[in-house]
């Protein structure tokens, strides 16, 4: 019974204060259980429905809530298949939303079962086990390890009738939850894979590391960028056939720009063997040829991509001959 004593020890020494609240005696060792207010004895256990709109507000995470009622429900169910409607000594079946101490309760429950089924100091591999933590924490934890019970009474992925289920990403490592949930959070991320594949979490961490390396790779082009972009008013027109374009693949030519003209690189054409940049005067932004300004080709080539660019070309100069917007 050591790795359950060590459990519940952990349990006590991170949360003394919830313990401490507690005031409900567990369950007896009758093979019965209580839930919901109902005992229930050798009929099999059903999915307990969330509590009445009429209740108090639970104080518990609404984020977690959701959770730990589908948790008691998949429980109880797993319970009921892997020992005959049966429960173990000390099986407390809580469902009291209005209780601090339910995820607690119910992470001693799962713990409880895993030894029954497993044995004492059995654990299926990645079991993440009590870890101190906010309430939705502790219940995304529970049902990581819920899932892993499941999949050793059954076959991978094969679930009891009624089963509630939850999130798949909640079965994934902590560093793949991590990952994901900080890109998701950043809104510019989203899984684009089956949430019934069988390697859900090995797809799941391929996609969003390949995503954060391609983010990081184009920070670093920026970065370059930004490190070798010319200071203000260094560029100039060093041409006398600096022809100016609308647009970037010189179709609509609007005048020439007089040489020793001040110009701010904004962009360029990321075209192949395309030698156009955006540039940015007085009165005026269109495409030259980049070798008519004194820009280098470093500092060129570090020049952002055009179609990131939302800036319509124009020009209204004196120079210009046909000012209107490419």
């Amino acid at each position: 019974m050591r790795r359950t004593l060590y459990a519940l020890l952990m349990i006590g020494l991170l949360l003394p204060a919830l313990l401490m609240a507690q005031d409900t005696p567990l369950a007896t060792e009758e093979p019965s259980v209580i839930t919901g207010g109902e005992i229930i004895g050798d009929e099999a256990v059903q999915p307990i429905p969330p509590p009445p709109a009429s209740q108090p507000v639970s104080i518990i995470d609404p984020q977690a809530l959701p959770i730990l009622i589908n948790v008691r429900t998949d429980m109880e169910l797993l319970a009921n298949q892997a020992l005959n409607n049966q429960r173990p000594v000390g099986w407390s079946g809580s469902i009291d939303v209005n209780d601090i101490q339910l995820p607690i309760l119910m992470r001693l429950d799962l713990e409880l079962l895993a030894g029954t089924i497993l044995g004492a100091d059995q654990r299926p591999d990645g079991w993440f086990g009590a870890v101190a933590s906010t309430q939705y924490a502790i219940s995304r934890d529970i049902r990581h390890d819920l899932e892993l019970l499941a999949d050793g009474v059954n076959s991978p992925n094969v679930r009891p009738p009624g089963w509630a289920g939850g999130d798949p990403l909640m079965r994934c490592d902590r560093s793949v939850q991590a990952l994901v949930t900080l890109l998701e959070r950043s809104g510019t991320f989203q899984l684009q894979i089956d949430l019934n594949a069988l390697d859900f979490c090995q797809q799941a961490e391929v996609e969003a590391s390949r995503f954060a390396e391609q983010g990081q790779a184009n920070a670093a082009a920026l970065a370059g960028a930004a490190s070798s972009a010319p200071a203000a008013g260094s560029v100039q027109i060093d041409s006398p056939f600096a022809v100016a374009f609308l647009d970037r693949n010189a179709r609509q030519p609007t005048g020439t720009v007089p040489q020793g003209e001040v110009i701010t690189p904004v962009a360029r054409s990321y075209t192949q063997f395309s030698r156009m940049m955006l540039i940015r005067g007085n009165g005026f932004d269109v495409f030259i040829d980049y070798r008519d300004s004194s820009i280098t080709e470093d500092a060129f080539n570090a020049l952002p991509d055009i179609n990131s660019i939302t800036t319509p070309s124009g020009c209204g100069a004196a120079w210009c001959t046909g000012g209107g917007v490419g």
